[in-house]
């Protein structure tokens, strides 16, 4: 008789490589069913790369039918201008999150700013009442975590952490 047997290495690169597939097919996906009537209200804050690349510019592109952009907010007033034209949207441009999450009113916010400084804006957003997706790491330190876990609690919203997954065997193999 064979014996069918599975290293760690193996079973974490095929549960990897679902999970990843899983987030990619349709990021915000997982928020249907907490969505309102009409259209998801979604903010981004941390216009980099990743913000405008990986979730700004593909939302846009790909779920413009669920979703619309109401608002776009980092520290750099020409990073914004960049992230609105590149992203296709019209959406107000703020560098104040506060403000932001006060006159936009967005039922989620996507946090892609530098990540010591994630928690600050997951709090915030899951206090305001929007539901947040992450990029990894989802905070820094264990005392962060627990502020995160207890607002996310508190809150009744939801916080889902991204993980963009580059590495896999395949795409290693590719290189």
């Amino acid at each position: 008789m064979k014996e069918n047997s599975i290293n760690r290495r193996q079973f974490l690169g095929t549960a990897g490589t679902a999970v990843a597939g899983a987030m990619l097919i349709n990021p915000v996906e997982s928020f249907a069913s907490l969505k309102r009537s009409g259209k998801s209200k979604v903010a981004l804050v941390g216009t980099g790369i990743r913000g405008t690349t990986f979730w700004g510019k593909n939302l846009v592109t790909n779920y413009s039918d669920i979703l619309e952009f109401v608002g776009l907010c980092d520290i750099n007033p020409g990073r914004l201008e960049f992230a609105r034209n590149y992203m296709g949207v019209s959406c107000k441009v703020y560098t104040d999150f506060d403000e932001m999450l006060k006159k936009a009113k967005p039922d989620i916010v996507i946090v892609t700013t530098v990540d010591a400084t994630h928690h600050e804006f997951i709090i915030k957003g899951l206090k305001y009442g929007a539901d947040v997706i992450t990029e990894k790491p989802m905070t820094t330190d264990e005392i962060k975590c627990q502020a995160i876990l207890d607002a996310e609690k508190e809150s009744g919203r939801k916080l889902k952490v991204g993980f963009n997954y580059r590495y896999s065997h395949l795409a290693t193999a590719i290189k």
